[in-house]
């Protein structure tokens, strides 16, 4: 455990829990859900018109016999010109599903990389005394990292919660 404002190591030891911290590492389940998180939401909105989207009659050009010429049929097919696209873009969800127990394994596995790699700092607790980003920019430098996320309580802090409101734009850098 380290404290939170000196980022100093306490001395003090916690157990934390095998079912989340002793994974073994199952890069399948990692980048099933990567893929999962990359693709959520994401829609293709291009659309081609078709034969049936084309402006014109439903006249046939020409007649079926009678002039020595191949048979025309619709002067809005693919191979026309000015006809519709064949096979052309449609409007698309790329979404996946992917069961909601695969992705906790996932978190489960990652929480377990981390801790076995040593990125990942326990602190004793995420009190401030003042709601200012600066400070807790100030606090974050000692952890020497350029990526930081805090799991937190549900009762968390409020002038933590407050400083860390416009942390999602900020980078710590190193010093």
């Amino acid at each position: 455990m380290y404290n939170f404002i000196t980022g100093q190591f306490t001395g003090e030891l916690c157990d934390l829990d095998h079912d989340y911290f002793n994974n073994p590492i199952r890069r399948d389940i990692i980048a099933k859900v990567n893929h999962y998180f990359k693709v959520l939401n994401v829609r293709k909105t291009h659309v081609a018109k078709t034969k049936g989207d084309v402006a014109g009659s439903g006249i046939k050009p020409a007649p079926q016999k009678g002039r020595g010429k191949a048979r025309i049929g619709n002067k809005r097919a693919p191979h026309r010109v000015h006809g519709g696209t064949a096979h052309g873009p449609k409007l698309r969800d790329l979404t996946e599903k992917i069961p909601g127990k695969l992705r906790l394994k996932a978190l489960k596995i990652m929480l377990s990389a981390k801790l076995y790699e040593g990125k990942l700092v326990l602190v004793d607790s995420e009190k401030l005394d003042f709601h200012k980003t600066k400070l807790l920019n100030e606090i974050a430098k000692p952890y020497q990292t350029d990526r930081l996320m805090f799991l937190t309580p549900f009762e968390t802090d409020e002038n933590f919660a407050k400083a860390s409101g416009n942390l999602a734009n900020i980078a710590f850098k190193n010093p």
